[in-house]
């Protein structure tokens, strides 16, 4: 009898393996404490780094948040960062984010090895589902002698897309822009100043914030499309709308030109 149950046990436990989910972990690069929330699912627990596990694979929504302070000197948690990101079945993706230059780096790992690499958790504490509060881990193992974020056994990842717009000809096209009044306008002179430019995902987004209206963000998303160096981004830009059909156009044209 105890040997049924102990063959049934293992039967269980390796369809369990078999039929592995995602993972989600993740971190900033400045080692500052945040909170994530997943798929509209806020985890109320701060920590170094946050993982989540058993996401079904797929593409997720998630909203990174962080502790900054109002003018009265009180800690209060603000979003530094909404976007979407897929997770395939049996690995982890891990994110690190860097609030300076607002780049998200991105890297795979099997959630085999990540479980091995991974330290056990403080006070007895596991791998937290979607609907569990998730694990905080506040070692420093991820990082080198040089705080840069390697990710345990995963491979090196890509540099990060970077296009021709720079920081100070942004800032200047932002002032010409807040010195016109309509969207036909602001539109015109951005044609104009962005002409023999490439951008990336995060500024194409940032300048959407300019105009007032969302067709024309939408508009201005579809004509920086060609000069955007990291198109397989181009989806975050969802979170730039509130309306639902100005999300659906922005989609259906980013699913027509990746045919």
């Amino acid at each position: 009898m105890k040997q049924s149950l102990l063959l049934l046990l293992l039967l269980i436990a390796g369809l369990a393996t078999a039929s592995a989910q995602s993972m989600l972990k993740v971190r900033l690069a400045n080692n500052a404490q945040l909170n994530v929330e997943v798929d509209g699912r806020y985890f109320n627990k701060r920590g170094t780094s946050v993982t989540v596990g058993d996401l079904p694979p797929g593409r997720h929504r998630f909203t990174i948040y962080t502790v900054q302070q109002d003018r009265t000197g009180r800690g209060r948690e603000a979003a530094i960062y909404s976007g979407k990101i897929a997770t395939q079945n049996g690995y982890v993706s891990i994110v690190t984010y860097d609030p300076d230059s607002r780049e998200l780096l991105k890297q795979e790992q099997d959630i085999t090895s990540f479980q091995q690499n991974m330290p056990p958790a403080a006070n007895g504490m596991g791998t937290y589902g979607p609907n569990q509060a998730p694990q905080v881990n506040n070692n420093n193992n991820d990082y080198g002698n040089d705080n840069k974020y390697i990710a345990p056994s995963s491979p090196v990842a890509s540099p990060v897309a970077s296009g021709t717009l720079t920081d100070a000809k942004t800032n200047d096209l932002k002032t010409t822009v807040a010195g016109k009044k309509t969207d036909t306008e602001k539109w015109n002179a951005l044609k104009d100043g962005l002409k023999n430019e490439t951008m990336t995902t995060d500024q194409v987004g940032a300048i959407m914030d300019w105009f007032n209206f969302e067709s024309t963000k939408v508009d201005f998303a579809k004509w920086a499309y060609p000069n955007t160096v990291d198109k397989e981004n181009f989806p975050n830009l969802d979170n730039k709308l509130s309306y639902k059909n100005y999300v659906d156009d922005l989609d259906k044209f980013i699913k027509d030109n990746n045919r």
